[in-house]
């Protein structure tokens, strides 16, 4: 409820409002915004969202945006150990802030997500190299991870000429035993590559009798069943390296602004949680672009 409750303060359609409220000041010389507007920034949204002590707001300096005429302040937020960031955009007097997306009329707008999204060294199934890359970022202990899995799996056979790559974002502080399975999917993918569909089936399929109590047993039951070295796996699981690469894949989606599992992304194209029919949309529609270029 508290993630939920920050992302719906975070998540608001194209507020202009005026930072005048708190303070009418005339620009700083050289145009650049008073020297109080991060305070000014901060007042503002706490009394917009209601936001007390508990809500701790970071407001980095105020730079230049792609738009002439505004500057790019970025905003951290944390509350009880769920964090996250938004960029507002500020006039250059300092009285009117903007949130929202500013998007180039000259540019792919989801080029920035393509070049991030590394999908080398990962599991996959479909052809190594496709005209459509579809790119889950996962928690193995999620119910929408299973329901997203297992629509997954009719997409996969419906489209054979598609890519479709798993990362890991195992939401730790909700989900105990996410990164240990994590870290158990990496180990299996690193020794038995054809082994990792099963093994992703297995976690699934067997997710509701999975506990933080009885996780490691049960995934190390899984990976020997598939016929991996039990010694060799819980090396694995215990490996700093192991460890590195998990983090790695939390790190990426953090950089393209993942919060929640599952989230989707086709040719860069992001989507937030499951839903068929979108997923389905976009291929369908990058599919087209594909052919149309050829």
């Amino acid at each position: 409820m508290r993630k939920r409750a920050l992302q719906a303060s975070l998540i608001f359609v194209a507020v202009l409002a005026s930072a005048a409220l708190w303070a009418r000041q005339t620009p700083a010389k050289g145009g650049e915004p008073p020297a109080d507007t991060g305070n000014r920034i901060v007042n503002f949204l706490r009394e917009f969202y209601a936001w007390g002590p508990a809500f701790q707001i970071k407001v980095d300096p105020a730079v230049p945006s792609p738009v002439p005429g505004l500057y790019q302040v970025p905003v951290s937020i944390s509350y009880h150990g769920q964090s996250d960031h938004a960029t507002i955009y500020l006039s250059r007097d300092g009285h009117y802030i903007l949130r929202g997306r500013i998007d180039s009329l000259l540019a792919d707008p989801y080029a920035d997500n393509v070049q991030k999204l590394d999908i080398a060294n990962h599991p996959f199934v479909g052809p190594a190299k496709a005209c459509v890359n579809v790119v889950e970022f996962s928690d193995f202990e999620c119910p929408h991870c299973r329901e997203a899995h297992q629509g997954l799996i009719a997409m996969e056979s419906k489209y054979p000429q598609v890519r479709f790559t798993f990362m890991d974002f195992p939401l730790t502080l909700v989900h105990p035993w996410a990164k240990t399975a994590a870290l158990a999917g990496r180990c299996v993918f690193q020794e038995n590559p054809a082994a990792y569909a099963k093994f992703r089936n297995l976690v699934f399929d067997n997710q509701e009798q999975i506990t933080p109590d009885n996780a490691y047993n049960d995934l190390v039951g899984y990976a020997t069943g598939l016929g991996l070295n039990s010694t060799t796996f819980q090396a694995c699981l215990a490996s700093p390296e192991t460890k590195k690469l998990v983090d790695a894949d939390t790190v990426l989606g953090a950089k393209l602004k993942v919060n929640s599992t599952p989230t989707i992304f086709v040719n860069g194209r992001p989507l937030v949680g499951w839903a068929p029919q979108i997923i389905d949309q976009f291929i369908t529609f990058e599919l087209a672009k594909c052919q149309s270029a050829h």
